[in-house]
């Protein structure tokens, strides 16, 4: 037999696609120790049935075969790798083949990429999956290339995702309550604890400092969440134990500035308790997004609602140090039964083919403070801001100028807490429905209005009650809009709900602490006198500048994409 009938032999009869897929041990079931290399027999099949069988000294199939321009002799020349992945026009393509066009290189950068992605789903694993993959690929854990894919919650709805609903109204309502009723808390203070004119700036500064921290702990605390997601418990129980120190602490309080120490700067610590509320829940919601954080921050009205009928309660029942203790003990308790329910839809992987993750941060693209939506949505949040908080500062004091007696000034903030409740929820119901840049800018200019008018014509009780349920409903609700702003900020990156969010409540700290200095200066003009309603007092111009602020505010977001 010669060469080229060995060779034709061979090839009519396997193919290098067969031979490929047999192991090297089914290619070679009955070689041995003792037959290899040279005194290996030739495979019958791969002699053509013409040919008489004999025995013929050929190189085993994995050496490189003979050129066939050259002689038998011992000079071996290197042909087609039989394991290369080459197809027969005949058989069926392989997984790599439609990157390969047939055979041989890669023809551009977009094939390269092809084979490398049909590569990785064959392999079962990508080697640069984890922390920026989609969220199916964050729920798994990569060991080696397997990953396990965890059954991950429903979004909108289901068990998991209501319960942390729930425990997100209760932490919103526990930590954001008491300095949204601190009146009460200010004026036992002033009456009982410390009485006179002298400690006064100084009890006003620890009553609205913590509403001020509470607001501004966004600016850190939002990057720090980023940065350290795997340590999000430890950071709430971390900041809920700080802030019942301060609550303990303040109750042993002998002097006005350790007031200022425990109530108006440990207990702010407890925004750290609240943070992951405001930013998981865009994990747990999506096309009812704007109902989940509506009811959420309806907590803040709730709380603002009960906390001053029960602190009056206690006070008058068992004294100011018991009360503080109750009250430290059951934001502890209820808090920490709130804590195991809020968690991630979508769990953080913590391996990567065998090494920990734990200690690697999320890439945060910050280009989207460079867009449209980014800085209206935060022109709109500055502009509110600095009027949002004026008529819970000066309803009180207006009451009484007017000798309103039922309902007074203090049940007229409570009013407006519990109006804004459901009122949050509404915004967050309607802000999955219309878009944003309407349904809000409708909102604003109700809410500016009502400052104008309502309050403005104001000098009767029945008139102010209106104002107050309007405004309640209106411009004290604006933080239910809050959740599709900043998803549309987002653009969907799961790393930038925390800092926009923190943002959000940065401006509106700074409108906590403008309001009252501003309002104070603005109570010095007396321009209107002898005009209609309430205009012809020092008020007249609070209502104007109140009601231009929102309304500018809203006029605004027009331009807003979402």
């Amino acid at each position: 037999m010669d060469d080229s009938e060995h060779d034709d032999g061979a090839t009519a009869t396997t193919s290098t696609y067969e031979l490929a897929s047999l192991s090297r041990a089914e290619r070679r079931p009955s070689r041995s120790e003792a037959s290899r290399p040279f005194g290996f027999q030739a495979f019958t099949s791969l002699t053509p049935a013409s040919a008489a069988p004999t025995t013929i000294p050929i190189t085993p199939p994995d050496t490189p075969g003979v050129s066939d321009d050259e002689s038998r002799g011992d000079v071996f020349l290197q042909s087609k790798d039989p394991y290369a992945p080459v197809v027969e026009e005949s058989l069926p393509p392989t997984p790599l083949e439609p990157a390969f066009n047939g055979a041989g290189p890669f023809d551009s950068a977009a094939a390269i990429e092809a084979a490398l992605k049909v590569a990785a789903e064959v392999a079962g694993a990508d080697s640069n999956a984890a922390f920026e993959s989609d969220p199916e690929d964050e729920a798994g854990t990569a060991h080696g290339g397997e990953r396990e894919l965890a059954t991950l919650p429903r979004v909108d709805g289901g068990r998991e995702a209501l319960t942390f609903l729930a425990a997100a109204f209760c932490i919103e309502g526990l930590v954001w309550g008491l300095p949204y009723s601190v009146g009460v808390l200010h004026e036992y203070w002033s009456s009982h604890l410390f009485p006179g004119d002298a400690a006064e700036s100084t009890l006003t500064l620890a009553s609205t400092l913590s509403t001020g921290l509470l607001f501004f702990s966004g600016a850190p605390l939002g990057p720090l969440f980023t940065a350290f997601p795997w340590y999000e418990k430890h950071f709430q129980v971390a900041g809920l134990v700080i802030a019942v120190g301060g609550l303990i602490g303040s109750a042993f309080a002998t002097q006005p500035w350790h007031l200022v120490l425990t109530f108006g700067i440990l207990y702010p610590c407890s925004a750290a308790t609240y943070m992951p509320c405001a930013t998981n829940i865009f994990e747990w919601f999506q096309e009812r997004r704007g109902l989940a954080t509506g009811i959420m921050y309806a907590g803040t009205g709730t709380g603002g609602a009960l906390y001053p009928i029960i602190t009056t309660a206690l006070l008058n029942k068992f004294g100011y140090k018991a009360t503080m203790i109750a009250l430290a003990l059951s934001f502890a308790v209820l808090n920490l039964a709130a804590l195991p329910f809020i968690r991630r839809r979508i769990p953080l992987a913590k391996h990567l083919n065998g090494a920990s993750k734990r200690r690697m941060r999320p890439k945060v693209d910050f280009s989207f403070l460079k867009t449209r939506a980014a800085w209206i949505a935060f022109t709109f949040m500055t502009v509110t801001s600095l009027a949002n908080f004026i008529p819970l500062l000066w309803i009180p004091s207006y009451a009484t100028a007017i000798n309103a007696q039922r309902p007074n000034g203090a049940a007229l903030v409570s009013v407006i807490n519990g109006i804004t409740a459901g009122g949050n929820a509404l915004s967050g119901y309607l802000s999955d429905r219309i878009r944003s840049r309407i349904i809000v800018t409708l909102w604003t200019v109700i809410a500016g209005l009502s400052c104008v008018v309502l309050w403005g014509f104001g000098t009767n009780v029945g008139v102010l009650t209106a104002f107050a349920v309007v405004w309640g409903i209106t411009g004290g609700s604006l933080a239910g809009f809050w959740g599709n702003m900043i998803a549309t900020i987002s653009g969907g990156d799961p790393t930038i709900p925390p800092i926009a969010f923190s943002i959000f409540i940065t401006l509106k700290g700074i409108g906590c602490f403008t309001s009252g200095p501003v309002s104070t200066a603005l109570l010095t003009f007396d321009g209107f006198r002898g005009a209609a309603g309430a205009y012809g007092t020092n008020y007249g111009i609070l209502f104007i500048y109140t009601g231009v602020m929102t309304f500018v505010g809203g006029i605004v977001l027009v331009a807003f994409p979402g």
